[in-house]
């Protein structure tokens, strides 16, 4: 037997910590990522495309081209890469990588398509940040630059985007960074605006090739328009942008000190800056979108406000972190947006309101698809009958019903407590939920979740209805109790499980139950006897879940210790293992021809049964996140899986061979309360009366309006006829007036033209002289010139002479002044060296008080160097000693980040064990708290219901001897309520023989009605034929008396005698025709009978039905009054 195959058929989910995590592809289809693929769906076509992403790393990032048809997906590792998707067949195209020069970066921080969709830059993480310029069609990077601002530590580029008009023009922006880049020959560079070292910028859009918005932490736009801040508009202040109006702004400072992690949100943060061709949208904090529309060229007005409604959960305290929008997206025709925050839920809503007058109250967003569940999905419940399934949310404290077949979301019901497990009854019907107080059994109406009745079992975990559906168990702590779903009496009580017991049961026969805890112990159970039969301990292994196969002996468990075990009776006969892999969940086919594990990581193993050692399995990951529950429909052509990110995965399950037959088929009737289904009905009737009332009125009205516009329009049509025969003589009028002035006018044009083409001529001749005597200037300009250069050049060598005698008489007097001065420097030489004697004298005086306050000032601040210098010394050795400390450390920090990550996943390990233990050590005490306050309870209620009873007592004496009073008053009028009783039952039981009749005739009538259409249509059928056979005989007829001329020449009419046989009687066209119409005719016979036959047997079944519905309603009255009576006897008594 072959491998089954799982085929995903519809992946619910969402991934929300993923940047651009949702986007419109066409005005239908829209792009998510969900577990570990990537989701293309059509909403109003329920289609949906996954493209399976590898499971070696996470994504961070997604991107769409701006032609919509590539998607790049970002990935976090040791290698970070940019996978590039073929959206048209979901096929990869490249894969791109970081240059050697960047080792420490282990992921994007954020990407952008170019505009013709044939590059992409990148920014890489810290420490180094860098923008990558990829030509990913070569798979290459063209260019490079480092973008981290060097003067501030704290800044971080965490938003680029490429202009939408300019390949080589990319905007950056951050947290203290703002750059805009421009290339040339693949050299980046600067331009514009970039003091952004006070400010926090949260997210940038285009709005065309020149200008750009750049939105901030507190709640402002700043406008950049060809590289240059223009304005700053605050958008709690405004309700209009005009672009042209410049008006003074300053930058308000921020902190260079704060440093944003990615929860913090400033309740004005202006976030997902998106602009497209009627305007732009924008994030203001929390849960709230702003739309803008365009107004020409300059002017934007707020138009409309959405805000993401309100969602429910049990952990409140994470507002700002499920409520921060992640992504928004318009749909090409620019009518719809799609939100995502941190709720697993996409959000949709209309950009513009119907309304003409701009409406800014909010209005909430709808969630686009199936509401889905937020957070872990703890219990899944497949139906047997029905094609439903029931899953319960940990943190959403919510209840689901779901249609595995139109792949849906039937019912949700919230609730105010915590939901533990849930529990489908085989017929679809009823459940049973465990609260954190109680265990309850519901009815499942068509709306709703109705108590039938409450167990006090608290935070029941397991519980589980039998295949036949007329026993459940549920656990209580380490005890399995098992009850009947008619009486709800405990019929056993299963102790023996020291432990957590971790999974329950039932064998295919519903006689057996399998139980194992969590110390290792598999126990089977005898549910007749309520005995254990069999029992086996796996000392050192904590199990994890069992199945059993179909000959109900034997067990197929696995372990923590990666093994497989297949146990009958009290041994363990043979042990498996996987490729060394770890397993958390198990499912065995009904037939034992399916069989499939779930491993950590949101992996399902399909396994080949039965097993063989060595296993032959196939894998399947679409799942990110450990699979929480695996379940299969009854057929087990459908599988469902959960995880604990809430998401749901339908499967198809694809075999060599089916185990169910052809004609099964799914119930798909419900349950509904008879009041509410009597008060629908009166709804109906009344509506259908109102809509026949309004019929009328309508018809009235419409008859009465249309003799009004008639009128009206006679009215009208005379007015106009009157109008339009006036119009009619002034146009005549207007004509002739028409053809003069034109005849005037073109007799004008005529001398115009002429006046004009004299002018030209003149114009011309008068051209051409002046430019001959141009000609004539020019060229005795050019001869004087000439002249006046060679004038010039004479001069000019006359000139050089003359100057080089005279600088050369120039230089010889310079010499005999120098001499002159030479000796005037000496003589005041002297003079200086006389005077600078005397001021020495003087200062060395001043120089003698000066040194003493220097000396004075000096020992004071040497002693200061002195100490200064020491410190120096001390600090510059610490630091080399620092410095030998770190490089110890840096080594010491990465043996122990390896040793971290091996401690972290045993200590998960031990985290889940010992959540587990804390909850059943709480409930535990829980439980015996509430015991004792119920025995406190219950003894004072003993003790004040003595007293009861004696003061009852009492009153019964006096209460008897009423009751014989009262009893002989009612007696007589009992007696007139049963004669009134049986005339009710005559008259409805001649009602109903009435209501036969007619049914039996209209039924009559029906098949009278068939009958006739049946024999009109043979009619029409043998009036068709009867033309054909006509038209054939008049050929025929022709023919023959065309054949009928040639008696005279036998041999040619032998030729002609012949070839009329071989057109009209050749023998196997004749022989078929003639088989084809025996065939029918005995067809028509046959099916006509066959017809009969089960009309006859439709109006049996109908009159059985008819007399018996009558009689279930003769009773359900009956019963029903004598209710009515017991009620008011007991009123009387009271």
């Amino acid at each position: 037997m072959s491998i089954p195959i799982l085929q995903p058929r519809v992946f619910y989910g969402l991934k929300t910590d993923v940047a651009g995590n949702a986007h419109y592809i066409s005005d239908n289809d829209v792009l998510y990522p969900v577990g570990n693929a990537i989701a293309l769906h059509n909403f109003n076509q329920q289609h949906q495309k996954l493209l399976n992403l590898s499971d070696k790393n996470h994504i961070n990032i997604i991107a769409i081209s701006p032609n919509k048809k590539h998607v790049a997906v970002c990935e976090i590792g040791e290698k970070p890469t940019i996978s590039i998707y073929d959206l048209q067949n979901f096929r990869r195209l490249k894969v791109l990588g970081i240059p050697y020069d960047c080792p420490d970066v282990k992921k994007f921080t954020c990407i952008s398509f170019s505009l013709d969709s044939k590059y992409i830059a990148a920014v890489t993480d810290q420490p180094d940040q860098t923008m990558l310029y990829y030509c990913w069609e070569k798979g290459k990077i063209e260019s490079s630059i480092k973008v981290l601002n060097t003067q501030n530590q704290n800044s971080i580029v965490n938003q680029i985007l490429c202009n939408p008009g300019d390949i080589g023009v990319i905007a950056l922006a951050g947290i203290f960074t703002f750059k805009l880049l421009t290339v040339s020959e693949t050299i980046w560079r600067p331009y514009g605006f970039s003091k952004a070292e006070n400010l926090i910028i949260t997210s940038i859009t285009w709005l065309n090739s020149d200008r750009l918005f750049a939105g901030t932490h507190d709640g402002r736009i700043l406008y950049i328009e060809n590289g240059d801040l223009t304005n700053i508009y605050k958008i709690t202040e405004i309700n209009m942008l005009n672009l042209k109006l410049k008006e003074e702004f300053i930058i308000a400072s921020t902190s260079s000190k704060i440093i944003l992690n990615n929860n913090d949100i400033n309740e004005n943060e202006i976030g997902s800056l998106i602009s497209f061709t009627k305007g732009f949208v924008f994030a203001q904090g929390p849960s709230k979108i702003i739309v803008f529309e365009k107004d020409g060229n300059f002017k934007y007005y707020k138009k409309t406000i959405l805000i993401i409604p309100q969602q429910i959960t049990k952990n409140n305290d994470d507002y700002l972190s499920l409520y921060k929008i992640n992504t928004i997206s318009i749909n090409p025709s620019s009518d719809r947006l799609i939100v995502t925050c941190g709720w697993s839920q996409i959000f949709t809503g209309k950009l513009w309101n119907d309304a003409m007058v701009i409406d800014l109250t909010p209005v909430d967003l709808d969630i686009l698809g199936q509401s889905l569940h937020h957070g872990k999905i703890n219990s899944l419940s497949m139906c047997a009958w029905k094609s439903i399934f029931m899953t319960t949310g940990n943190d959403d404290r919510s209840i689901r019903i779901w249609d595995f077949e139109n792949e849906n979301l039937i019912m949700l019901k919230y609730y105010q407590e915590d939901i533990f497990s849930v529990a489908l009854h085989p017929i679809g019907l009823f459940c049973l939920i465990g609260f954190s107080d109680k265990l309850r059994f519901m009815t499942i109406l068509i709306d709703d979740l109705r108590v039938i009745q409450e167990f006090t079992i608290r935070n029941c975990r397991i519980v589980s209805f039998s295949h036949n559906g007329h026993l459940f168990l549920a656990v209580n702590g380490n005890v399995i109790q098992i009850y009947s779903t008619i009486g709800f009496s405990n019929k056993l009580i299963l102790r023996g499980h020291s432990g957590k017991i971790k999974s329950v049961i039932w064998s295919n026969c519903d006689m057996k139950i399998v139980s194992i805890g969590i110390d290792g112990s598999i126990y089977t159970w005898d549910i007749s006897t309520g005995l254990r039969i069999n029992e086996i301990i796996i000392k050192d292994v904590e199990l994890n879940d069992v199945g059993m196969l179909s000959d109900n002996e034997t067990i197929i468990c696995i372990s923590s210790d990666k093994k497989i075990r297949e146990i009958r009776g009290d041994a363990v006969v043979r042990i498996f293992d996987i490729d060394n892999k770890s397993f958390d969940k198990l499912l065995v086919g009904k037939n034992d021809n399916i069989m499939f594990i779930t491993n950590p990581g949101g992996i399902i193993l399909s396994l080949k049964c039965p097993i063989f050692d060595p296993i032959e399995f196939e894998l399947f990951n679409i799942h990110s996140s450990d699979i929480e529950n695996i379940l299969f429909s009854l057929n087990e052509q459908i599988l469902v899986s959960t995880d604990n990110d809430g998401n749901i995965c339908f499967w198809k399950i694809i075999t060599s061979d089916t185990t169910t037959s052809g004609d099964f088929s799914y119930t798909n009737e419900i349950l509904i309360d008879q009041d509410e289904l009597e008060d629908k009905i009166d709804t109906i009737n009344y509506l259908n009366t109102r809509m026949k009332e309004l019929e009328s009125e309508n018809t009235f009205k419409t008859r009465q309006t249309e003799l009004y516009y008639n009128e009206r329009i006679s009215e009208i049509h005379q007015v106009y006829t009157e109008a339009i025969e006036e119009l009619k003589c002034n146009i005549d009028i207007m004509n002739e007036e028409k053809t003069i002035e034109m005849d005037n006018i073109n007799s004008d044009i005529i001398k115009m033209k002429n006046e004009h083409e004299k002018i030209i001529k003149n114009m011309e001749i008068n051209y051409d002289k002046r430019l001959i005597i141009e000609y004539d200037k020019y060229s005795d300009f050019e001869r004087q010139y000439n002249k006046m250069r060679e004038n010039y050049e004479d001069k000019l060598k006359e000139l050089h002479d003359k100057y080089k005698i005279q600088i050369d008489d120039l230089y010889k007097k310079i010499d005999i002044i120098i001499d002159e001065k030479n000796l005037q420097i000496q003589d005041l030489q002297k003079e200086m060296q006389s005077q600078i004697e005397f001021h020495e004298i003087i200062k060395s005086q001043i120089e003698d008080d000066a040194d003493r306050e220097i000396l004075e000032i000096k020992s004071n601040y040497e002693s200061k160097l002195y100490d200064e210098k020491q410190i120096n010394l001390k600090l510059t050795g610490e630091a080399e000693v620092l410095k030998n400390k770190y490089t110890l450390r840096q080594r010491e920090i990465d043996d122990l980040h390896r040793q971290i990550k091996i401690n972290k996943e045993e200590k998960n390990i031990y985290k889940k064990n010992n959540n587990d233990l804390e909850k059943d050590i709480i409930d535990l005490k829980n439980v015996i708290n509430d015991r004792d306050l119920t025995i406190q309870d219950k003894e004072k209620k003993l003790f004040e219901l003595n007293k009861n009873n004696q003061e009852l007592e009492k009153y019964k004496i006096v209460l008897n001897y009423k009751i014989q009073e009262m009893k002989n008053i009612i007696e007589p009028k009992n007696d007139e309520i049963t004669e009134l009783k049986k005339k009710l039952i005559d008259i409805e039981f001649e009602l109903t023989s009435y209501q036969k009749k007619n049914d039996y005739l209209l039924l009559k009538l029906n098949i009278a009605k068939e009958k006739i259409i049946g024999f009109k249509k043979q009619y029409d059928n043998e009036i068709i034929k009867n033309k054909k056979l006509q038209i054939l005989i008049d050929k025929m007829k022709n023919d023959l008396a065309n054949v009928a001329g040639l008696i005279q020449q036998p041999n040619e009419l032998k030729t002609q005698v012949t070839k009329l046989y071989h057109r009209y009687s050749d023998e196997k066209n004749f022989l078929k025709s003639k088989e084809d119409n025996t065939d029918a005719y005995c067809e028509f016979l046959k099916q006509r009978e066959q017809l009969e036959r089960t009309i006859a047997l439709l109006q049996k079944r109908i009159t059985k039905l008819t007399e018996s519905k009558c009689a279930k309603c003769l009773e359900q009255k009956k019963i029903h009054s004598s209710k009515n009576d017991h009620d008011q006897v007991d009123n009387d008594n009271d």
